[in-house]
C-alpha cells in the first residue's frame, strides 16, 4: 500500500497550480554548511598572475602624463599598462546609441568619473600588485564637471564625451493613440517632478574575473560573476578581436549577489583578458586574477530627473 501511495501523491501535486506553493530550495544546504562555491572559492593554475586598478580621483579630468616606470620596477610586477596599451589590443566597446562615440574599458586621455580605471598593474600576488599601484604618478588637469542632470543639458555645460554636440546620448519618443486629445478631455490631470540621486547596489560579494589567454589557440578562457555571459558574448569576442569560437565564459555556480550591479563587470572582462594576452609566456599560466572591491566607483547609477504627467 506504501509503495502504492507514492504515484497517487506526485499525481496530485502535478494536478496543483505551481503559483501559490512553497518551492523546496535545493540550494540552501550547501549555502549554509559553508560550501557555496563562488568565484574567490574557486582555484586557479599554479602560477597565475593578480592585477589590481588604479582609480581617477577626479569626476572629469584631461590625462597629462602617466608613469608606471617605478611600478614596473618593484618586486613581483610583470606589467603595467595603461589606456593606450589596452587600446592596441582591443577595439571599443558596443554603444547603444547611433553615434561615433568610443567607449573603452580604461581610461584614454581623459577621466570621466571618480573611479574610473586609469592603469592596470599585473604581479605575481596581489599584495604586490596593490603596492606597485601606489608607485604610478598621473598628472592630471581638472576639468569642469556637472554632477545634476539637468544642469548638463543646459548650453556651456562640459560635454563629456566625444561624439556628441551636447550631454544627450538618445532623444526618443514615443506614440501611440491621440494623447493631446485624452489629456484635454480628462477631468483630472497629475504631474510630479522625481529626482533620484545617484546611489549603488552592493552585495556582498564583489566583482571577480579570472582570465586565461591561450597563445597557441589566440583564445580566452574567461571566468567572471556576471550572470548572463551569453548575452554579452558577442560583445566580448569583438572587443578583444577575435572569433566568437575563441572566447569561453563562464560562471561561478554560485552569486554572492547582484540586484543588477554585477553587469558592469563586462568593462573588467575585456581589460583582464587584454592584459592576460600581454603576460603571456612569463609564467606557466597566462591566467590573471582581480578582485574588483570599488563596487561603487566600478559601477553606479547616475543622478537621474524624470517628469511625468498622468491623467
Amino acid at each position: 500500500m506504501l509503495h502504492a501511495a507514492g504515484p497517487a501523491i506526485a499525481e496530485s501535486n502535478a494536478a496543483r497550480p505551481w503559483v501559490g506553493q512553497s518551492i523546496p530550495r535545493v540550494e540552501d544546504a550547501a549555502l549554509l554548511t559553508g560550501k557555496g562555491r563562488f568565484i574567490d572559492d574557486l582555484g586557479v593554475r599554479p602560477g597565475t598572475l593578480y592585477a589590481a586598478i588604479l582609480r581617477s580621483p577626479h569626476p572629469h579630468a584631461e590625462i597629462l602624463s602617466i608613469d608606471g616606470e617605478a611600478a614596473r620596477r618593484a618586486d613581483g610586477v610583470i606589467a603595467v599598462l595603461t589606456g593606450d596599451d589596452i587600446k592596441v589590443l582591443t577595439t571599443s566597446l558596443v554603444v547603444g546609441v547611433k553615434a561615433k562615440v568610443e567607449c573603452w574599458p580604461i581610461a584614454v586621455g581623459r577621466v570621466r568619473y571618480v573611479g574610473e580605471s586609469v592603469a592596470v598593474v599585473v604581479a605575481s600576488d596581489r599584495y604586490k600588485a596593490e603596492d606597485a599601484v601606489d608607485l604610478i604618478d598621473v598628472q592630471y588637469r581638472a576639468l569642469p564637471a556637472n554632477i545634476d542632470p539637468l544642469q548638463a543639458l543646459s548650453p556651456g555645460s562640459p560635454v563629456i564625451h566625444d561624439g556628441f554636440d551636447g550631454n544627450v546620448a538618445s532623444d526618443r519618443t514615443f506614440r501611440y493613440g491621440n494623447p493631446e486629445r485624452a489629456f484635454a478631455e480628462a477631468a483630472h490631470r497629475i504631474s510630479i517632478d522625481i529626482r533620484y540621486p545617484r546611489n549603488s547596489c552592493t552585495p556582498i560579494e564583489t566583482y571577480g574575473v579570472i582570465a586565461d589567454y591561450d597563445a597557441s589557440e589566440d583564445a580566452f578562457d574567461i571566468l567572471a560573476n556576471f550572470q548572463g555571459p551569453f548575452s554579452i558574448h558577442a560583445v566580448i569576442s569583438r572587443a578583444l578581436k577575435v572569433p566568437g569560437n575563441r572566447v569561453r565564459l563562464r560562471t561561478p555556480p554560485d552569486s554572492g549577489g547582484s540586484f543588477g550591479v554585477k553587469q558592469g563587470v563586462f568593462p573588467y572582462i575585456v581589460l583582464l583578458a587584454a592584459a592576460s594576452r600581454t603576460t603571456a609566456g612569463f609564467w606557466r599560466s597566462t591566467g590573471i586574477r582581480s578582485k574588483t572591491a570599488g563596487r561603487i566607483c566600478a559601477r553606479r547609477s547616475r543622478p537621474r530627473f524624470t517628469a511625468c504627467t498622468a491623467i
